[in-house]
């Protein structure tokens, strides 16, 4: 796929007429001529400032949003939490896009009360309809400010809301709050996520035992989590945990929560639960800015800043020394 595509700040348009997303074309490479979306009344704020009084409008589609992954989409439900906070009666529809994991998109049916409508791509351009306040929100990863503001902050801009107008106990995804979790009587416990979608996020396993050790030690209640560790105070639960609902609930019931994984920090945030997230790659004032509740600790460096995914073995070994001098 032609990179300037593959890497456009929005949304494309397949053969003139169907609305895709880079993502999943780039998954599974449909026939056709593909262009950037260009729409008279489709606003994109990486291509043309955006600006919308929500209090004066009934209806609101968004094209393409708001993330493939489950931690980016947790947050941006939050900026669709904001909306709904200025104007309750609103009607927002979402156009996802196609071919995400399961376990994504079912964050989004969580949210149904949030979330009027949704659809996903692809989306015959003329069903959008021209009264609405269209916003295309495709392909954030390649934003120009998705590295340089704090997530709520940066949906909100590019939703057309000034994020300073938003009470941060919305910017806590406090709309999980709303949500109904399964409580599976797990007794009281901590809850350890060492484990991130890729390497350079993740802690490294030979940490894992003594880390263990120590959540055990300073709270004195069991250690759970979903990867074996050979310590004879954590419980593998992964069996329990089959879907985004039941891990939602899994971190609800947590009395602490110690992870490097966005989804469970951002989960842990909505709950309200006591958490301590290690950050390799991604400075913790751009996610967990407003998260009263987390302990942020960094121990990236100027190699791994700002690294979405990587499996180079220099930088493993760059942030294996991290951790070393961390946990010594």
């Amino acid at each position: 796929m032609n990179r300037c595509l593959l890497e456009y700040t929005g949304s494309l348009l397949l053969n003139g007429r169907y609305i895709v997303s880079p993502y999943g074309v780039n998954k599974k490479k449909p026939v056709g001529d593909l262009a950037p979306l260009a729409y008279k009344t489709v606003y994109n704020n990486a291509l043309n400032k955006v600006e919308v009084d929500y209090k004066k409008i009934k209806k609101v589609t968004i094209i393409n949003g708001l993330g493939v992954t489950l931690g980016d989409s947790i947050i941006g439900i939050s900026a669709l939490h904001a909306i709904k906070s200025i104007n309750p009666d609103i009607h927002i529809t979402l156009i996802r896009p196609e071919h995400c994991q399961d376990y994504v998109e079912q964050i989004y049916h969580m949210a149904s009360g949030i979330i009027d409508k949704l659809l996903y791509l692809p989306f015959d351009i003329a069903k959008i309809n021209h009264t609405d306040v269209n916003i295309d929100m495709g392909n954030q990863l390649y934003w120009e400010d998705f590295d340089s503001i704090e997530m709520h902050d940066f949906f909100l801009t590019n939703l057309g809301i000034n994020p300073k107008s938003i009470n941060d106990n919305i910017k806590n995804n406090s709309w999980l709050l709303n949500t109904d979790v399964p409580d599976f009587d797990l007794g009281e416990y901590i809850l350890f996520c060492p484990n991130a979608s890729t390497k350079i996020r993740s802690i490294p396993s030979r940490f894992h035992v003594e880390i263990v050790e120590e959540l055990s030690h300073e709270f004195g209640v069991k250690v759970l989590g979903f990867n074996d560790v050979d310590h004879p105070n954590f419980f593998n639960i992964s069996n329990i945990s089959s879907d985004t609902l039941s891990f939602a609930g899994i971190i609800k019931h947590a009395c602490f929560l110690y992870t490097c994984d966005s989804s469970a920090l951002h989960l842990g945030a909505g709950f309200n639960i006591p958490t301590r997230c290690i950050f390799t790659t991604v400075k913790p004032e751009l996610r967990s800015l407003y998260y009263t509740k987390c302990e942020s600790i960094y121990i990236g460096n100027n190699h791994t800043a700002g690294v979405h995914c990587s499996e180079d073995d220099y930088m493993l070994e760059v942030l294996n020394k991290e951790f070393e001098e961390f946990y010594a």
